[in-house]
């Protein structure tokens, strides 16, 4: 019998653990993978942006914005900061951005791991849960035939995003096996399909721009970056930031279209007059020349042949700087989909606030807490994710640590 038992390993159960074992609850940790954190590895492209300077419940898909709020104010940005710094994680900031010093998410997962364990929490990997019994006064976690006890368990087993990580829904499907009300996961931070493709040939291109989502044609949501080009339709930070609300409202049978503006950091009179004037200085080409070679200043090749539209040669194309200015600051795409849990970074959905106590405990299930990616809430890029992760988790950890 142990005082908590942390189902699941990464950033949540981390800090979890840590919160209850700084408290001096006894606590044992059950990851399914080899060893805990190995989903941060992959954060902020393996440089793990842990939070931003920016933190706000609009940053975030949730049922209910001020419940997020109010959980990250109880461990917030700065609380977050000051913590890595103790544990030997310096940070820097990029544009709001915040990442440790190291730039490396590796070193957030030691430290992670070497904290949680010098405080007493026994963390074990390779052990799958495959039930959580309640009893009169305690909780029997089962991996295979063997049961751990627990007078509290802290689930944390993450969503369905990234699979190979680990993330396989457990944790969703025994809160809902149980009862509780779950709002339909889906892909969160993930690229977006496109209809019958038009940017299909200019795949592999990265050009900053601005998107657009419109949902049943009305604007909801816009994100400015780097905007990845693929076969199958768009990637890259912008398209993350907007995917999440794109998904649900595919899911939800809306008509879902993104807007691509190539040239945002100009309007359209600055466009027509750059276009002009690109326009004049190309004169030494010749007539026969392909009439996208207008454009090769300002685009990349693959994309400008796309942003031209059908005129072949420069002799048979009549420059409407207008019309050309209109297409390029307004490309519309039809969203058909995502890729899918497999290429998405977090989850969107999950255990709905109604079920959960103020400290994280479930109303159904008195002693079970959750945290992070269990819950309905997903952040956008920039931190927002395992800020969520480690302010949940350390909740969950504090009060759990409380004997009841």
């Amino acid at each position: 019998m142990t005082d908590i038992i942390v189902i699941g390993g990464g950033a949540a159960g981390l800090m979890a653990a840590t919160a209850a074992a700084e408290r001096g609850s006894e606590v044992v940790v059950l990851e399914k993978n080899p060893e805990c954190g190995r989903k941060i590895l992959a954060t902020g492209n393996g440089k793990c942006n842990f939070t931003n300077i920016s933190m706000t419940s609009s940053c975030f898909n949730t049922g209910n914005p001020k419940r997020v709020k109010k959980i990250i104010s109880q461990f917030d940005n700065g609380e977050l900061i000051d913590f890595f710094a103790s544990i030997g994680i310096p940070e820097v900031c990029r544009r709001g951005w915040y990442y440790p010093m190291s730039n490396s998410a590796e070193s957030v997962q030691k430290a992670l791991v070497s904290h949680a364990r010098s405080l007493g929490a026994r963390l074990k990997g390779g052990k799958t849960v495959t039930d959580i019994r309640k009893t009169d006064d305690h909780f029997d976690v089962y991996v295979g035939d063997y049961a751990y006890q627990a007078k509290r368990v802290i689930l944390s087993t993450g969503g369905l995003a990234a699979p190979k990580s680990g993330s396989t829904g457990d944790g969703l499907s025994f809160l809902e096996k149980n009862g509780l009300h779950i709002r339909k996961p889906l892909p969160s931070l993930v690229p977006l399909v496109i209809k019958d493709n038009p940017l299909k040939k200019a795949a592999g291109v990265r050009y900053d721009a601005k998107v657009t989502l419109e949902i049943d044609n009305a604007i909801t949501d816009t994100a400015a970056g780097n905007l990845q080009i693929t076969e199958y339709g768009i990637s890259g930070i912008p398209v993350f930031q907007i995917s999440s609300e794109a998904v649900r409202a595919l899911d939800e049978g809306a008509d879902v279209a993104v807007v691509i503006d190539f040239l945002y950091v100009y309007d359209k009179k600055k466009t027509i007059e750059v276009l002009d004037k690109n326009i004049s200085a190309s004169s030494a080409l010749r007539q026969s020349d392909p009439a996208y070679l207008l454009l090769t200043g300002i685009f990349p090749e693959k994309l400008a042949q796309i942003l031209i539209g059908s005129r072949a040669t420069i002799g048979e194309y009549a420059p409407d700087t207008e019309e050309l200015a209109s297409r390029i600051k307004h490309f519309s795409l039809q969203v058909k989909g995502s890729r899918g849990f497999d290429y998405a970074q977090t989850t969107s959905g999950g255990v709905t606030f109604d079920e959960i106590n103020d400290d994280l405990s479930l109303k159904k299930i008195p002693g079970l807490y959750v945290c992070g990616e269990l819950m309905d809430a997903a952040g956008i890029c920039g931190g927002y994710n395992l800020q969520w992760a480690f302010s949940s988790g350390h909740l969950a950890g504090t009060t759990a640590s409380f004997l009841q």
